[in-house]
């Protein structure tokens, strides 16, 4: 199902408070497989890390989200323009993640719209 910036933002600001952290104890990202993107650049365990994916309309609306919570509430995230996209995904940093590894620009997380 795909999601507007507003219900997406919503969910992800309803997610954190239900989890109790602050905003930089969590990673933002964009990708067109947030799964893989998750687990195979960021080290997520699916089974034991907390996370969060959506599907939104689009690349922009992504981004729109993604910028809100790296620059107005201080959510890590890369913001350098390489990393594409339809998904935003968010996971708790824990001692397991990678938060500061990105999608480099053609990698088939990045590239591929299919698994």
């Amino acid at each position: 199902m795909i999601y507007s910036v507003q219900q997406i933002k919503f969910e992800i600001l309803s997610y954190i408070k239900e989890c109790g952290t602050n905003f930089s104890a969590w990673y933002i990202g964009i990708a067109f497989h947030p799964k893989k993107a998750m687990r195979e650049l960021h080290g997520v365990d699916e089974d034991r890390d907390i996370w969060f994916c959506k599907q939104a309309m689009s690349q922009r609306a992504c981004e729109t989200i993604r910028n809100y919570f790296v620059q107005t509430l201080g959510v890590d995230g890369k913001y350098d323009g390489t990393d594409s996209g339809n998904c935003i995904y968010l996971f708790k940093k824990s001692e397991r993640t990678r938060p500061a590894e990105g999608v480099e620009e053609g990698s088939s997380v990045a590239a591929t719209q299919s698994d």
